[in-house]
């Protein structure tokens, strides 16, 4: 933590990544890419730097996803998106997504419910 005047800031290397990740799903292979993202779920699942991962699909739209990643700094997201499964599943999705994942990285600033 860094002392600034009377607040307390966590380093950067301190502050929880979220990374938000939107996938557009060409018709006929919506299925297939939400397979994919289910096994991504268990992938995440065994990494200690993961705190949440959730697949959502578009309400309006059945084949956009949308998936809420959640880690404890930039290393273990760093980490998930440099391991072989992501990777693969990267590669996988070239040939069934309408276009390239939209990808957002954001910094926690304030929440509730978070570990």
């Amino acid at each position: 933590m860094n002392h600034d005047g009377d607040s307390i800031q966590p380093k950067d290397s301190e502050i929880m990544h979220l990374l938000l990740a939107e996938l557009n799903a060409k018709d006929s292979h919506a299925h297939e890419v939400e397979n994919i993202l289910c096994e991504l779920v268990e992938v995440a699942r065994t990494e200690s730097g993961t705190i949440q991962y959730a697949v959502h699909r578009q309400k309006t739209d059945p084949n956009t996803f949308v998936i809420y990643e959640l880690y404890r700094d930039a290393a273990a997201c760093e980490a998930h998106l440099t391991s072989a499964p992501v990777k693969e599943a990267l590669h996988r999705f070239e040939s069934m997504l309408r276009s390239p994942p939209h990808i957002l990285f954001c910094d926690l600033i304030a929440a509730t419910g978070v570990a």
